[in-house]
């Protein structure tokens, strides 16, 4: 396995380095540091999704990756395109690094500087200190629990931060246990290499809301970064779409756009595998069903996992393709009978659409979409009641039909909302009027159910349309924050 030959040739070097210079040095080299760089305080401001951009010339998965970089130039160009931390790679045998890199580009850039290497003892973390790092990377698959501690101590005593990487929720409670501040989530297997797109997405809902969440690996396209801004993490560490991309200043602009900038697409009210085809081809971000028996939308529990089988955009999604998150829609339905449904077909969030109360909504296990109307300026304070204990908010029409009236409500109100909260914005939304409620709106997401409709049945047709008119309107605005 990779890892243990990494690991194991990590023990070798280490033996011939303390040889060569001593624990004793190395501290003191540590000590004679300047002030290291906070990573927190330059992941100012919150509510934003940061790069931490990698320089890496090779990995044991991959190979050789870019034989002809520049580590130093490459770090330049990653901080005057928007990179937050520049992340070094140091182990010299199967990912191609070197000390030298990480000390040369931390006097060529202002911005904090990551040590990445399997790092298995408090020598590292003072030679990490000594070459420059500010930061180093603690990988939960190869140190115990002692450990874990002992060296986030040792990183706080030099106030380097840490980067805790986990691969699993056993590895993610650990972390916490130990008292990690920034969690990485690795979605590559480091013992098969193997990727799981999703795992941060069962993870993150573990996780404290006080921690600093990062997504590491396969973070390439559109789709991944809007995934991610699904999952509320604060940074990504991405490395080898960067150093493999010919054109590294557009790639950047890519991936901080579609994390920060764009519109998360919910298609609502499927109930046959040829419209999830279509919202899956066109990029829907989540897919939702609706479990309140007056809707003609409504599809048995039982029934939703029928349809997904019989999808084959679901089943067999294309390479690099990654699938939509799928919502329940509950109207005044008991706790318990959501939870069993939400555990029967897996889905991921909940919408809940009726009288339900915050204290109602704490009692659900996965995370809440709490949907609310605005009638007059007055009701936005209820948004404050649910904020702490919801997912997301979404604002929809007033009804006493619980939604998919198609009637659109006070966008006014909305855009109101969406300044003190990530909000769906959803009722009366249409291909012809989306664009405009988006740049009205702002909000964080859309969700439509009858403007995607012909006779009260799902159109594929405009379900593609739809999709492809919210992606332009997000094309138009970033083409006038260029200009």
């Amino acid at each position: 396995m990779f890892l243990d030959r990494i690991v194991n040739q990590t023990r070798i070097d280490l033996i011939q380095r303390k040889i060569d210079l001593p624990l004793e040095q190395i501290k003191q080299q540590a000590l004679e540091q300047s002030r290291t760089r906070d990573v927190l305080e330059a992941f100012e401001p919150q509510g934003r999704v940061h790069l931490i951009a990698e320089v890496k010339r090779a990995s044991p998965s991959k190979g050789l990756l870019a034989p002809d970089l520049d580590p130093v130039a490459t770090a330049m160009l990653y901080e005057q395109n928007g990179a937050t931390v520049i992340s070094v790679l140091t182990e010299p045998h199967f990912f191609l690094g070197s000390p030298d890199y990480l000390t040369a580009i931390k006097n060529a850039v202002s911005v904090p500087v990551l040590r990445k290497d399997f790092i298995i003892d408090e020598y590292q973390i003072y030679e990490a200190r000594a070459w420059g790092a500010d930061m180093v990377l603690l990988i939960c698959a190869i140190l115990d629990d002692q450990q874990l501690r002992h060296l986030l101590q040792v990183a706080t005593s030099l106030r380097m931060r840490a980067l805790v990487e986990v691969h699993s929720q056993e590895e993610a409670r650990r972390a916490v246990a130990a008292g990690a501040v920034i969690i990485g989530v690795n979605s590559r297997n480091l013992t098969t290499f193997e990727m799981n797109p999703y795992l941060i997405r069962d993870i993150r809902r573990t996780l404290p809301g006080d921690r600093v969440i990062v997504a590491e690996s396969g973070i390439h396209n559109a789709a991944d970064v809007r995934r991610l801004a699904r999952y509320d993490v604060q940074a990504m560490l991405v490395g080898e779409s960067l150093v493999v991309s010919k054109d590294i200043p557009t790639q950047i602009q890519m991936l901080l756009q579609h994390a920060n900038h764009t519109t998360q697409v919910k298609i609502c009210g499927l109930r046959e595998p040829e419209h999830i085809n279509a919202a899956i081809d066109a990029g829907a971000d989540m897919l939702g069903f609706i479990f309140h028996k007056p809707s003609h939308r409504y599809i048995q529990p039982e029934r939703v996992s029928e349809v997904l089988a019989a999808s084959q955009s679901y089943t067999q999604p294309r390479k690099g393709q990654v699938l939509p998150d799928l919502v329940g829609v509950f109207v005044n339905q008991d706790a318990d009978t959501i939870n069993a449904i939400a555990d029967q077909i897996g889905l991921h969030y909940i919408q809940l659409h009726g009288n339900e109360t915050p204290e109602f909504c704490q009692r659900i296990k996965r995370p809440v979409i709490k949907a609310l109307s605005l009638q007059q300026p007055a009701d936005l304070a209820r948004l404050a009641a649910y904020r702490d204990v919801t997912w997301r908010l979404l604002i929809d029409t007033p009804t006493a039909d619980w939604g998919g009236t198609g009637r659109t409500g006070d966008w006014e109100l909305a855009r109101l909302a969406a300044q003190q909260s990530k909000i769906l914005l959803a009722g009366g939304l249409t291909i012809e009027n989306v664009a405009t409620a988006i740049r009205q709106v702002q909000p964080w997401g859309i969700d439509v159910s009858s403007g995607v409709e012909t006779e009260r049945r799902k159109d594929s047709q405009k379900i593609a349309a739809f999709i492809a008119q919210v992606r332009q309107s997000e094309n138009n605005k970033q083409e006038l924050l260029e200009h």
